[in-house]
């Protein structure tokens, strides 16, 4: 397929930026670097205008914006687009499937700039073609992001759920006995306070990016060499059953281990051994991640460059503790709720593997 330079289809322009004082709650909308970051009394894109993240992080990042808006500087506009050559829904997800990395330039800072973006070419097949790929894609991308949303649901209900079943942490209007984390578990030790000698493979070394609130994350792990583990391990070895609680850099997030697989933690990861006639794992991790347990922990969590959620610290947090069998109750209804949710992960997967393929077939041309 022929491919046509973006330069021949429209006009990329940075114009002028918005102070922020200038933005207010209602008016035009304002396009940043990354979406919508407030209004204006004036607009200077009347159509949907493709953009392209031209400064920091995320450069690179595609974005379309409604009708009448601002595009400030901090984004490149796709200006003019020729919409008897180019439809904007076919070139915005051709664009997302590209990849603008090549086009980077600068290190300490990243940016996009006008120069960079004449090397971009684009397979522009006949514009009834565009409309039916882009058709295909819009349907594909809103099955993938529905189920998205339905995994978020269900997060939501559960930490919905406990407050039911509990009441609010703050009025305990349930009145169930209080304590603090340091009464419902054995220890609190953290990992290694050295920097890790990495492997290629090997165990699985987590830090605070893989603890998520109610979740560990398998991704972009790195590794460290049995032998070093074994050393780790002699002061903390997670187990299933285990919690993982941040506490150093992103602090006050709990996730409970539950799998066999053999891993080590760094210093910014707690490690909380649960005394089980006390408290139940799955019930604790929920308990800490209220808003009323994660706000004690900000306030636990001292400094400012290299925050820490110290280990003697972390043990007063305050909770309410229901008897056991009240616990086991939330217990069985998130294993439950866990089922469904592996379903639909497992689901969202498919549909993102569906998309992926759907995008290749489309611009080499065999959709």
């Amino acid at each position: 397929m022929i491919e046509t330079p973006l330069f021949e289809i429209c006009r990329p322009k940075q114009w002028k930026t918005i102070s922020s004082k200038d933005l207010s709650d209602s008016g035009y909308p304002v396009y940043g670097a990354n979406g919508i970051i407030g209004f204006h009394s004036e607009y200077n894109h009347e159509k949907p205008t493709i953009l392209i993240t031209c400064r920091g992080a995320t450069c690179g990042t595609i974005n379309v914006s409604l009708p009448y808006s601002y595009i400030n500087g901090n984004a490149m506009a796709l200006d003019d687009l020729d919409d008897k050559k180019a439809s904007i829904n076919y070139i915005s997800y051709y664009l997302k499937y590209r990849g603008l990395s090549d086009v980077i330039s600068g290190s300490a800072q990243p940016q996009i700039t006008r120069e960079g973006l004449q090397s971009v070419k684009i397979p522009l097949p006949p514009l009834e073609e565009q409309r039916r790929i882009a058709s295909i894609l819009d349907k594909a991308d809103e099955l993938r992001q529905k189920r998205q949303q339905a995994i978020e649901k269900l997060d939501q209900l559960l930490q919905a759920t406990f407050i039911d079943m509990f009441g609010d942490p703050v009025s305990n209007p349930k009145g169930w006995n209080l304590g603090k984390l340091g009464d419902v578990i054995h220890s609190a030790k953290d990992g290694p306070h050295v920097s890790p000698n990495y492997s290629e493979t090997g165990i699985p070394f987590l830090s605070t990016r893989h603890v998520r609130a109610g979740k560990i994350i398998w991704e972009d792990l790195k590794f460290i060499t049995e032998e070093d583990a074994q050393i780790h391990w002699k002061k903390c070895k997670p187990t299933r059953g285990d919690i993982l609680y941040t506490k150093g850099g992103t602090t006050g997030l709990a996730a409970v281990v539950d799998t066999d697989i053999d891993f080590a933690v760094w210093v910014h990861v707690a490690l909380l051994k649960t005394n089980h006639d006390k408290v139940r794992a799955e019930w604790l991790v929920s308990m800490l991640n209220t808003q009323y347990c994660y706000e004690q922990s900000q306030r636990y969590t001292h400094g400012i460059a290299n925050r820490d959620l110290g280990l003697k610290r972390m043990v007063n947090i305050e909770m309410y503790l229901p008897p056991l069998d009240e616990q086991d109750k939330f217990v069985n209804f998130k294993n439950k709720l866990m089922k469904n949710n592996v379903l639909f992960k497992n689901s969202s997967s498919s549909f993102e593997k569906l998309f992926k393929s759907l995008q290749n077939q489309a611009f080499s041309g065999t959709l």
